[in-house]
């Protein structure tokens, strides 16, 4: 699983920093996480590129999928790419959080985390809204104990009539 490591050092620890470590606080990690979700929807709403890459991990290993067929984007330059297309075609983004899940491994050192997103926009000069897109990803921690957002997926719920 590369994605878990993409920003990560690699450094091996020996059994005398494993007796070194902290004690987790799980909810402050979780806050953290929270707070640079928070971070992302807001810079997502006003175009605010610069702090986006802040809380992405800025390698060729990361990914993000997308709502649409074409969105499999693979590195922080396709990403990036992508955000920048995104924020020059559409106005008055509007991005509403309604649920948020949080979980960490035991060392606190990778996160995963589910949302439900309401999105509002005007694109076009038509106001359009897409409620209940479901916002997957992993976070991993880097040696200097930042969070980096390396994996995301973004997708929308649909109805299927089954007949038995």
């Amino acid at each position: 699983m590369f994605v878990f490591t993409a920003c990560e050092t690699h450094e091996h620890h020996n059994a005398d920093n494993d007796q070194e470590k902290k004690e987790i606080n799980i909810e402050k990690e979780k806050a953290e996480i929270s707070e640079l979700l928070d971070l992302l929807a807001n810079s997502t709403e006003s175009g605010n590129l610069e702090m986006v890459e802040k809380i992405w991990c800025p390698k060729d290993d990361v990914t993000l999928i997308g709502t649409e067929n074409h969105e499999k984007l693979m590195g922080w330059e396709e990403i990036k790419k992508a955000m920048q297309g995104q924020f020059t075609t559409l106005e008055e983004t509007l991005i509403s959080i309604t649920e948020q899940n949080i979980w960490l491994d035991r060392d606190a050192r990778t996160a995963w985390f589910f949302e439900e997103l309401n999105y509002n926009f005007i694109y076009n000069d038509k106001a359009m809204s897409i409620d209940g897109i479901r916002f997957t990803g992993v976070f991993v921690k880097s040696d200097e104990g930042e969070w980096k957002l390396v994996q995301g997926h973004f997708s929308r719920p649909t109805t299927i009539d089954v007949i038995n």
